[in-house]
């Protein structure tokens, strides 16, 4: 039987020490395991969780599964956490394979079904709908539980699937054309895609496709500070992390 935890752990320049369990007894599975881990400006350690292939737990707010969970660098529940005792943040998600957080906006990359890959802004104590809703609140009986559950609505949905992964945010002058924009790695055809956003920085306002089928699937991806840009491959051989120092 599969479990998942969080563990922190120092670093001491050489090697990790002084295990510290956060959070345990999380269902996990061969699949839809979520585990992205972001510490944001305030000090809080949000956690994505994926539903470990039974959607029933998504929409289950004492489950910790299908959820952006939310707990203190050390384990503890915050005060101002939506549920009173509970890390959970967000709740109604399938499998969400990427964070980032940007002037105090949090957004998050979904795996669909088959259909309805998600770009999300993550609010706190809202549902997201699966396993009721795919994507955008677009059918008729989606559109019941969207209206009766308050559903947050993705900012962008992709069909067929990408199997959008890792997520990050760029507004460095190294490279100007994508200033303001979201990269986003992707699965299937290798994809680094720019999310071109609006001043507000809640609406995506042009998509682009900045690599594909270069390197193999795209798990993961991280913004320097001097305007770097990381991307580490999951080909489950001779995998690589690429440094991306200009586009075309």
């Amino acid at each position: 039987e599969y479990k998942e935890k969080i563990v922190r752990y120092f670093y001491n320049g050489s090697t990790l020490t002084s295990p510290k369990l956060l959070l345990d007894n999380i269902e996990a599975s061969g699949i839809h395991n979520g585990c992205r881990l972001l510490i944001t400006s305030d000090k809080k350690l949000l956690i994505t969780t994926g539903d470990a292939a039974n959607t029933s737990h998504s929409q289950n707010k004492s489950s910790l599964n299908g959820k952006v969970l939310r707990i203190n660098l050390y384990g503890s529940i915050p005060v101002d956490n939506p549920f009173s005792g509970s890390p959970v943040w967000s709740f109604g998600h399938r499998n969400a394979q990427g964070l980032v957080f940007v002037n105090n906006i949090l957004y998050s990359s979904e795996h669909g079904p088959g259909s309805d890959d998600e770009i999300n802004i993550i609010e706190k104590g809202r549902n997201y709908g699966w396993p009721d809703v795919n994507g955008l609140c677009d059918r008729q009986n989606e559109n019941k539980f969207c209206n009766e559950y308050n559903v947050k609505q993705p900012l962008k949905v992709w069909t067929p699937t990408l199997a959008v992964c890792g997520l990050d945010y760029y507004n460095h002058d190294r490279m100007p054309q994508l200033k303001n924009s979201l990269l986003l790695c992707t699965l299937k055809a290798g994809s680094l895609i720019q999310l071109k956003l609006d001043a507000t920085r809640k609406t995506i306002v042009d998509t682009r496709v900045v690599i594909k089928n270069k390197y193999g699937r795209l798990r993961d991806i991280c913004v320097s500070p001097d305007g770097r840009i990381y991307i580490c491959t999951s080909n489950g051989r001779n995998d690589k992390i690429i440094e991306i120092t200009s586009i075309k």
